[in-house]
């Protein structure tokens, strides 16, 4: 029934083209660079409060599930929100960066498009691209996101991506010396292998400063380090220099998302804990110089039972501005990979005392509502078959398509390939030959959409047409 199904998919995709659904190519981030403030009254603690249940902004399909979580928002001038998500990804991909723009605080949205996705490797690819975070200064935004080589395992390293527009592609990376298409870790693990590493970054420009918040996640726990770094210099990961734990391993926590909150000149961070839990919540901590935090609050009533990885709206250079709306989202739900995405417009305010006993409220309990797969598919992405192919004779690519429904199903026609280097390979049509011994790397071009992938070349005697 399944495989009928993704037939029926390709067929309409074809038949209509109606399903790529890209975000609108216009511009966001357009708020004025934030002005300095002072640092705010230390006597005070920030509040944040949830005033209703929110809305749901994602819900899985009814057949393959799926998720999207770790939001990072950017706030417009217009009011949208430019929001990137971590998405589970298609084959050999784990999770990708789902990317879209919300209207009226979530009710309405663009279609989805993948924003971010790995970057294939020579002969080790990239495994995912989880947890964006996202900036903008300059001419650029910037996402940091989590990720590994598959002959690493498990433990993590943070890299960076960028692009002049929300929707990318963010096919730019980090490279230890400039952007390019081979990225390298801003942030490397040196910890424990056996540990989950470093990612789930948050980012906040003060003036000249850019301060990076990553997750530290040894066998000591989840904590959060702060770093620095030279916001007027294009090359800024260069630049960076880590100071160390600002939070401290967290209460069965993960990523920290952090703003600057004008009003209250105060940095804000959110984090869950007791995350996929029955007592879960939303912890707020603050700072008055970004190095160093204190717990100030936690919002637990009206948030879903068992949430998990938080973000926090704000402008893009990652301040909240005076009078601004603030919107909190998170992922929840008890069947792992099947969760919803909620989101809260709420208020923030100062108290005299800092609120601590989480026991003191409640959460609720909100199914997680599966949604009815679409019967015309909303193309999210493409990408190879494999992201590397090792080939000693003509090979037939595979290029495939990801609806936001999770299907996967080979595109037929209409496909084409270029900046592969040929002296390594010859693609006629949808065939590939090795010409001479190397590895190159091919970039796939679908009806706007983009992928990439690796071939090493080892020709074998067989002619090339």
């Amino acid at each position: 029934m399944e495989n009928l199904y993704i037939v029926l998919k390709t067929l309409l995709a074809y038949l209509s083209l109606l399903g790529i659904g890209f975000a609108p190519m216009t511009g966001g981030g357009d708020f004025a660079p934030s002005e300095p403030v002072k640092p705010g009254d230390p006597e005070k603690y920030l509040q944040i409060e949830a005033p209703d249940q929110g809305i749901d902004i994602w819900n899985p399909g009814s057949l393959h599930g799926g998720y999207r979580y770790g939001p990072s928002m950017i706030l417009n001038k217009d009011g949208s929100i430019d929001i990137w998500c971590a998405a589970n990804g298609p084959g050999d991909i784990v999770d990708v960066a789902a990317y879209k723009r919300l209207y009226d605080g979530g009710r309405r949205c663009t279609k989805e498009t993948v924003a971010l996705k790995p970057t294939s490797g020579d002969t080790h690819d990239w495994k995912w691209t989880c947890d964006p975070g996202a900036v903008k200064f300059g001419d650029y935004y910037y996402i940091g996101y989590t990720t590994t080589l598959d002959e690493r395992g498990t433990d993590n390293d943070m890299c960076v991506a960028r692009a002049k527009s929300p929707e990318g592609p963010f096919i730019e990376k980090w490279d230890g010396s400039g952007w390019s298409e081979n990225p390298v870790p801003v942030v490397e693990y040196t910890g424990n292998p056996d540990c989950w590493g470093v990612g789930e970054p948050a980012f906040v420009v003060m003036g000249d400063t850019l301060y990076v918040y990553f997750s530290w996640c040894d066998e000591k726990g989840a904590a959060t380090w702060v770093a620095t770094a030279d916001a007027t210099d294009e090359n800024w990961p260069a630049t960076l220099a880590i100071h160390g734990e600002c939070i401290p391993p967290k209460n069965g926590g993960d990523s920290t998302d952090v703003k600057y909150v004008d009003a209250f000149g105060r940095f804000v961070a959110v984090f869950t804990e007791k995350r996929f839990s029955d007592d879960s919540y939303v912890a707020v901590w603050e700072s008055f110089d970004g190095l160093t935090f204190r717990r100030s609050g936690f919002v637990k009533a009206n948030t879903g039972k068992k949430l998990h990885n938080c973000g926090i709206s704000g402008r893009a250079d990652g301040h909240i501005g005076a009078g601004d709306p603030v919107y909190l989202g998170y992922a929840y739900g008890s069947d792992w990979g099947n969760w919803s995405t909620r989101l809260h417009e709420v208020k923030l305010s100062l108290a005299d005392a800092p609120k601590t006993d989480d026991g003191a409220e409640e959460n609720i309990e909100i199914p997680v509502s599966r949604r009815p797969d679409r019967i015309l598919p909303e193309i999210t992405m493409i990408k190879g078959e494999k992201q590397h192919y090792t080939i000693e004779k003509s090979t037939q690519i595979f290029v495939m398509a990801m609806d936001s429904d999770g299907y996967t199903f080979p595109l037929l026609t209409g496909v084409t390939f270029d900046g592969y280097d040929r002296s390594v390979v010859k693609i006629v049509g949808s065939r590939m030959y090795p010409v001479g011994e190397g590895v190159t790397r091919v970039h796939a071009h679908w009806h706007g959409l983009h992928a990439d992938f690796t071939v090493t070349a080892h020709p074998s005697k067989e002619p090339v047409c």
